[in-house]
């Protein structure tokens, strides 16, 4: 019986230690936290948001995980956790949560299974160095050694409260992408006065200039900061850029369900000069709306002043200045490079029995569950490898 070690107790880690135990198995999960499944918690504002029932690979940052992606569908994903006793819904956008939003009751059931196939997890284990030695893997650890026929990288990222692990990975030859973060609030100027205002918007993300991507949902507004889902979306396409920023601008439209003529007409039939938006959008949010707005000031509506505040709604400029911090961001981008893993089995094309999975690959997709779509995939893909 191979005995398996795993490097990280997170999402991917643990859910490659369930499917190897209950396969025959014999594995151990080396953490450095006092306990694993932390950053799990903290995952959908602690609900969990396990998968989405929409996912594609246009949502992640690469194409060479197809394979996988094809395989490993969320249906598999919902399926395996029914199999471990977890109910599971999804919301009108294809979020796929536990049925009782909680994400502890994820880790419960997954760490009741680990337990019951006899998995082995060592916690305060940080691990210092992997080592290949006679056709086996030694990981030294602050704890003891452990050593394996088969030894699986799954560290995450240093994201929140991760830790940067990938130096493990470059001691043996690997090629490593600096963490960027991301899911995480846009750091802006623009918005003043609205902290804690939600508005359901369309944004349209403009980088070096470049339409780069454009989508309906909520932000929510902050001092200095565009957070909600939508931020987090769009901060994921921002962080793949990485260095090579130069500029960077949201445009906002605070009213998609109306083309901007037909604003214009329902702001000159119905509003007052004195608070033109005062009926169709938050005072914070219209203040400054208003500020922005290039018109005479007089006290008497007009089709140009109603169709100027039209357009100011309609095209809201919002300059950019980068994502969130480490301690604000739900992931990040960067890992061990891809080319350097099978594309089917995440296996190391430069060392055999070394396996890489979750965050630790340089893989990283959209808000809206696809992270963690990502984290089980890649676990299935590996386990499947390995039974």
């Amino acid at each position: 019986m191979d005995d398996i070690l795993i490097i990280g107790g997170g999402a991917s880690g643990l859910m490659c230690a369930y499917l190897l135990a209950k396969n025959g198995k014999s594995v151990t999960v080396l953490e450095k936290n006092d306990r694993v499944g932390k950053k799990l918690l903290a995952t959908g504002n602690g609900k969990c948001n396990l998968t989405n029932t929409n996912v594609t690979l246009q949502d992640y940052n690469t194409t060479l995980i197809k394979d996988i992606l094809d395989e490993f569908t969320p249906q598999r994903v919902i399926e395996e956790f029914a199999q471990m006793g977890l109910l599971t819904k999804a919301d009108a956008e294809g979020r796929v949560y536990p049925y009782s939003e909680s994400a502890t009751t994820v880790l419960n059931v997954l760490l009741r299974r680990l337990d019951e196939f006899g998995v082995k997890i060592v916690c305060d284990a940080r691990v210092d160095k992997i080592i290949p030695v006679d056709g086996k893997w030694k990981a030294v650890t602050s704890k003891d050694e452990y050593t394996g026929d088969k030894v699986i990288f799954a560290c995450g990222s240093n994201a929140t409260s991760g830790l940067d692990s990938l130096g493990l990975m470059s001691s043996l030859g690997h090629c490593i992408i600096p963490f960027k973060y991301a899911i995480a609030p846009l750091t802006c100027n623009g918005v003043k006065g609205a902290n804690g205002v939600r508005a359901k918007v369309y944004a349209t993300l403009f980088i070096n200039g470049k339409e780069t991507m454009g989508e309906r949902g909520e932000f929510l507004f902050k001092d200095d900061a565009l957070s909600g889902i939508l931020a987090f979306r769009l901060s994921s396409a921002l962080a793949r850029y990485g260095d090579k920023v130069e500029s960077c601008k949201v445009t906002v439209d605070f009213v998609p369900d109306m083309q901007q003529d037909q604003l214009a007409e329902f702001i000159y039939s119905n509003c007052s000069v004195y608070s033109p938006l005062e009926g169709i959008l938050h005072k914070a949010i219209a203040q400054n709306v208003v500020s922005r707005t290039p018109m005479d000031r007089s006290w008497i509506m007009s089709r140009k002043k109603a169709n100027d505040i039209a357009k100011a709604c309609k095209a809201y400029d919002v300059t950019i200045l980068g994502v969130g911090s480490r301690a604000n961001a739900q992931v990040a981008c960067g890992g061990v490079a891809l080319e350097e893993l099978d594309a089917r089995t995440l296996q190391s094309r430069l060392h055999g029995g070394l396996y890489c999975v979750g965050e630790s690959v340089d893989v990283d997709g959209l808000c809206g569950g696809c992270n963690l779509h990502w984290a089980w995939a890649s676990a299935m893909a590996v386990s499947k490898d390995l039974i």
